[in-house]
């Protein structure tokens, strides 16, 4: 699904490159390709990208700075440098989850499938909003995964987001205290770092806050609901079965994440 995603969007790529994107974005597409893909090679060498997620990071990498700007290149950066650290931090992840910390195709596209179709409607309609759904996605993002990366390394004690009953550490649909704290400072610092990159109103740091947190939680409830208990939906067209993967769930919730930005931007400012 990945690399299908990936020659997906190379090819709008060239469409808006050639139909929409002004001088100033081809440029920047181009000066895109040459920093994403040293970036991202360098995230795989020092393994944390799989080979798959390195294509996949180059793609995004440049809608990001095509189309986004370096103001949004810094948030992503910020969101991508935070996950490593946390990532890297002593705390011991219990024995039954898995160790490798590697992202793989799914996973980068699962977190950044919304970000580049919200810099996509930019990039054709030049209209802000669009931006702001883009961190909006984010957001959610850096607090899912600041939530996961904390609850899962520095609590013992976990509940079931839907009922409080207490679950095993790293359960889907789990939450804790530590978790959610980090879920809000993580929503927290990409709001403030958006505000600041973008010189936006103090308006927008409540948009962009909000739909993080509220992505997270929507990323734990669906987990709780789907992902836990195993289920799937079958697409009726083409009569393909897709599980409920934590993949998914991500790309559910940073989906409402960018949505929500939106519509409190269009309700709040």
């Amino acid at each position: 699904m990945d690399r299908k995603l990936n020659a997906l969007f190379c090819f709008l790529l060239v469409v808006v490159f050639i139909s929409a994107a002004n001088v100033q974005q081809q440029w920047h597409v181009i000066l895109g390709l040459l920093l994403a893909t040293a970036f991202s090679f360098l995230a795989f060498l020092i393994q944390r990208l799989t080979l798959d997620g390195m294509f996949a990071a180059i793609v995004i990498g440049i809608f990001v700075l095509g189309f986004g700007g370096w103001p949004t290149v810094g948030v992503l950066l910020i969101f991508f440098i935070s996950s490593v650290a946390l990532s890297n931090t002593k705390s011991k992840l219990p024995a039954d989850l898995p160790k490798d910390i590697r992202r793989d195709g799914k996973q980068v596209w699962a977190n950044g499938f919304w970000l580049v179709v919200s810099l996509i409607l930019y990039g054709i309609f030049n209209s802000p909003l669009f931006i702001i759904a883009a961190l909006g996605s984010i957001a959610t993002a850096t607090a899912d995964t600041w939530g996961t990366e904390v609850g899962t390394r520095l609590s013992n004690k976990t509940y079931l987001v839907t009922d409080f009953s207490k679950v095993a550490t790293g359960s889907n649909g789990g939450v804790s205290i530590k978790g959610t704290i980090a879920t809000v400072l993580g929503s927290t610092l990409i709001a403030a770092i958006s505000i600041y990159v973008f010189s936006l109103q103090l308006a927008v740091f409540i948009c962009i806050f909000a739909a993080g947190f509220l992505g997270s939680v929507a990323d734990s409830y669906f987990g709780a609901i789907f992902q836990r208990n195993n289920s799937s939906v079958t697409l009726p067209v083409l009569n393909q079965t897709i599980p409920f993967s934590n993949n998914i769930v991500n790309g559910i919730s940073t989906g409402i994440g960018g949505l929500l930005a939106a519509i409190l931007k269009l309700i709040i400012i």
